[in-house]
């Protein structure tokens, strides 16, 4: 594969680099910063920019401020000898990869182009570091739902939504029946495939990319439905309930059976100044599934 380097010089004879470097490069050339930034926003594949420290249309730090929000690029910052003090002021101070004079040799550049290279795979290795690191806080690991944190400030969001345009918003409070019991006579392990099997059967039967399900609690889940009156959500639980309880888990050559109790809640623009924050809300939903649960589990109770 090979790198693409933006030079924004008309100057920089690349015919200079060693004769088997350029196949691993694709190298653009531009002679001002404008056409530069248009490149730049163009394609988002960019290794690195060696960028003149005079353009002929704009002001080299103007330049780099733009550049900065269009691209990940190293930047290289091509200088005239005698403007090398200079120019090395600014590249410490702008955390600028490096200052290449322009009397540097073809070997010496390409060896310069190889460390951008390089230093733009780091770059990329640490963002996908990040990014795991991100995904492991919002997800649950065990059920693949996503964590409380995340939801909270979902749910705030998607109530705010629902209190502007007037549009209903339903939650089910959800608690697996007996799971404590499960994890004492059979162990954790039958527990956690228990609630993964919930997970991935509530997944599949709510709407992708609208509906949210959050672990809430050790065996607590949270779903959210925006643009749902509170019967909508009743009707959703109910088939969660009769889904769930037809479910079999494999354990040690038995099959154990289990079932769910659920609290609806939610909020009607009709009477908007009922249940209008997450806490009214999550209260709500948290009575009626204790007076599920209390009742003999297995049970929807919904409450408006």
């Amino acid at each position: 594969m090979s790198h693409r380097i933006l030079i924004i010089n008309h100057r920089l004879n690349i015919a200079q680099l060693p004769a088997d470097f350029t196949g691993k490069f694709e190298f653009i050339t531009v002679a001002d910063g404008r056409t530069g930034l248009v490149q730049l926003a163009l394609e988002d594949q960019w290794c690195g920019m060696l960028v003149a420290c005079e353009l002929p249309d704009m002001g080299l730090l103007d330049f780099l401020n733009q550049a900065v929000t269009l691209t990940q690029a190293i930047p290289l910052l091509l200088v005239p000898d005698d403007h090398l003090p200079a120019a090395l002021h600014l590249a410490n101070s702008r955390s600028l990869f490096r200052v290449v004079p322009e009397s540097t040799s073809g070997e010496i550049l390409a060896t310069i182009l190889l460390d951008t290279a390089r230093q733009f795979g780091l770059v990329l290795q640490e963002q996908e570091l990040w990014e795991r690191i991100d995904l492991m806080t919002v997800i649950d690991p065990l059920t693949g739902c996503l964590s409380r944190p995340h939801l909270e400030e979902l749910l705030k969001k998607e109530l705010r939504r629902s209190l502007r345009y007037t549009h209903p918003l339903a939650v089910i409070l959800c608690d697996i029946d007996g799971l404590k019991g499960v994890n004492e006579s059979l162990g954790h392990r039958v527990g956690d495939q228990i609630l993964a099997g919930f997970a991935r059967m509530a997944m599949e039967s709510i709407r992708r990319d609208i509906d949210t399900i959050t672990r809430w609690g050790e065996d607590e889940f949270l779903l959210v439905l925006p643009e749902t009156p509170i019967r909508g959500g009743a009707l959703v639980a109910s088939r969660l309930r009769e889904r769930f309880a037809g479910l079999n888990c494999a354990a040690n050559g038995h099959l154990v059976s289990c079932t769910a109790s659920f609290g609806v809640a939610g909020f009607t623009p009709e009477i908007a100044e009922r249940n209008a924050s997450p806490d009214d809300l999550l209260l709500i939903a948290s009575r009626c599934l204790m007076q599920a649960k209390a009742a003999g589990g297995n049970q929807v109770l919904c409450c408006p």
